[in-house]
């Protein structure tokens, strides 16, 4: 078998003393549409993770972890087909992520990144066919020959077909945040046609007076994003060339337009927010051109490197989010940023001799994404990409500390680890350690999880008209999942985007004979107070150990504002049977937690806290 090895980060630096015992997997969950594996330790943990060949599969090993319950195995569907989690052996809990045959993944783009020491998320690109090298072609003999007068030999090297070829390899046709972006070659087509199928199943564009690059010419690419399962490229007549594109799209899914920009061909969604089709949410949403489906767009004003080169500043002109990743061919840190795009006066930095960085490009991606890539300098190594306020992003320069290697048929690479990710707080190691959690058996426990508000009722409405409903519902859901996960019932008052009275919630947990309930909320003030921010959770009676122990258990996983612990006389706490608590997980109108509770990331991190503090107090109390 062949290994691959893939990231792997060191944090020492982070990490709680030598524990006394073995730390425990709390959570794991994988999301297919992005396919992101997250997983929750209670000690710190440092994984070890290798590509496996024949069968394809990405294994996990977390070193002084133990699993605390029978081996899981959890069907997926798709090119990714399993996740597997087991004891190895009693101090390692191993998670394999198996793909489906004849598929596998680049080791070089799979991502393993700390979010803390204790909170981790392992990212797979787009599984990829397993491509057999063509054997060298002789061609027939030509009239052309040799001075020996035999044909000449050619010798074609081994090629890939665009068959199937995953989206993320190719640089010439690319999934943007808005829709798909294809890169044509020579210049502005005469005509775009768009016409749609009568069984409303496939999207055809026509293109006069352009060719398709070669890769994708007479192929089809796998996308499965916004609602396109696929799409086929065909090149046609070369007198005028006529290229197409058919996208393979749900009957029920809206129209498509095309427009020729910046060199390539926009391909959006016709009157829909592309990112509600990712949600599937494409039956409810509003109209082109309303309030709720246009964004401003932002502008990079200016790339700086700081005095004394320890941080690359990226400025806008107002509230700005980035992602980033290694662009290991280009040996390169990439900072995307997305609805952005470039100020006409933008310059790059001045890199004097010896500079902390040797080269920065800021680029266009696209006509929705702007791309500052950064390659260190000598004995310099990328730390983290942080957000000192709303409109700036900056990038953490430092000494070179580690690395791993990366193993390949043909030897191995050194790519430098940036370090975790600092969301959330160093644990205060004057509180008292966090003890495993031992499983609780299916049914011996019930918790009832309320998310507030819902349907006719949006709660609190906050900066950029971010409403509360749609903030704690997601996280709800995942408190749910991760108590099931651990053998511990969950009962959701609500599972999706419908109004219950007060009354409803508490009878309903009263009737199912819940042992705890655990409203979440959002808070709120003044929009002319962005900067009250921070956690308070409430209880009435019965409800303040419940209450202390989530509490700490959020402040000690993320980076949040304390407020305290107060007992309140809400409605859902007077009036339930059972310990119960209402937690409000930050201020929709506070400037950061604003930013924080609009982060998918962040949000998943505020559920695992909640749901760790649910399992810390069922194991003090023996619920």
């Amino acid at each position: 078998m062949r290994f691959h090895w893939l990231l792997l980060s060191l944090l020492s630096v982070l990490l709680f003393g030598s524990p006394a015992e073995a730390g425990r997997l709390l959570f794991w969950r994988f999301d297919s549409s992005q396919n992101r594996l997250s997983f929750s330790t209670n000690e710190g943990v440092q994984p070890r993770a290798q590509l496996i060949t024949n069968p394809s599969r990405v294994v996990i090993d977390l070193p002084g972890t133990s699993l605390g319950r029978p081996s899981v195995k959890q069907n997926l569907g798709g090119l990714i087909t399993e996740l597997r989690i087991g004891q190895v052996d009693s101090q390692t809990t191993r998670l394999v992520i198996e793909l489906a045959p004849g598929y596998t993944v680049d080791p070089q783009q799979v991502r393993v990144r700390g979010i803390s020491p204790t909170q981790w998320t392992v990212v797979l690109p787009p599984p990829q066919r397993v491509v057999q090298p063509q054997q060298p072609i002789q061609p027939p003999p030509t009239q052309q020959t040799s001075p020996r007068n035999e044909p000449p030999r050619v010798q074609r090297p081994p090629q890939t077909t665009p068959e199937n070829r995953p989206v993320d390899t190719l640089d010439d046709f690319q999934v943007t945040r808005s829709g798909f972006f294809l890169r044509l070659n020579n210049g502005e087509p005469n005509k775009i046609k768009v016409t749609r199928s009568r069984d409303r199943r496939e999207i055809d564009i026509q293109l006069e007076g352009v060719t398709l690059p070669n890769r994708l010419a007479q192929g089809n690419l796998e996308v499965n994003r916004y609602g396109v399962s696929k799409v086929a490229f065909r090149q046609g007549s070369n007198s005028p060339p006529v290229a197409r594109i058919t996208l393979e799209v749900d009957r029920d899914s809206p129209d498509w337009k095309a427009s020729f920009s910046s060199g390539g061909l926009v391909i959006l969604p016709d009157g829909v927010p592309a990112r509600q089709l990712e949600d599937g949410s494409s039956s409810q949403l509003a109209p082109e051109g309303s309030e709720d489906s246009v964004e401003r767009r932002v502008i990079i004003e200016a790339v700086d490197l700081t005095v004394g080169g320890s941080q690359l500043l990226i400025r806008a002109n107002q509230p700005v989010r980035a992602t980033s990743r290694w662009n290991r061919q280009e040996g390169t840190y990439e900072i995307s940023i997305p609805n952005a795009e470039l100020a006409d006066t933008i310059r790059g930095p001045s890199l004097p001799a010896g500079s902390t960085i040797s080269q920065v490009r800021i680029r266009q991606q696209d006509r929705d994404t702007v791309v500052v890539a950064v390659k260190p300098g000598v004995g310099v190594a990328i730390g983290q990409l942080n957000q000192p306020t709303e409109n700036s992003i900056s990038l953490q320069l430092e000494q070179s500390r580690q690395a791993t290697t990366v193993g390949s048929s043909s030897g191995s690479t050194v790519i430098p680890v940036p370090p975790p990710e600092r969301t959330a707080q160093t644990p205060n190691l004057s509180s008292p350690p966090r003890t495993s959690f031992p499983r609780v058996p299916n049914g011996r426990t019930l918790v009832a999880i309320d998310p507030g508000h819902g349907g006719k009722d949006p709660g609190a409405i906050g900066r950029g008209g971010l409403r509360e409903k749609d903030v704690i519902l997601p996280i709800s859901q995942q408190v749910a999942q991760y108590l099931e996960s651990q053998g511990v019932s969950a009962l959701m008052t609500r599972s999706d985007d419908r109004f219950i009275s007060l009354e409803g919630r508490v009878q309903m947990a009263n009737r199912a004979g819940a042992n705890l309930f655990v409203s979440i909320h959002a808070n709120s003030i003044n929009l002319s107070r962005p900067d009250v921010n921070g956690l308070e959770t409430y209880h009435y009676s019965s409800g303040l150990r419940l209450a202390q122990t989530i509490h700490r258990s959020i402040l000690r996983n993320l980076n949040i504002r304390d407020r305290g612990v107060r007992q309140a006389r809400f409605y859902v706490l007077r009036r339930s049977s059972m310990p119960s608590v209402l937690v409000e997980v930050g201020f929709v109108t506070g400037r950061e937690d604003a930013a924080n509770l609009s982060n998918p990331t962040y949000r998943s991190q505020m559920a695992q806290a909640i749901a760790a503090g649910i399992l810390e107090y069922i194991q003090q109390n023996r619920v």
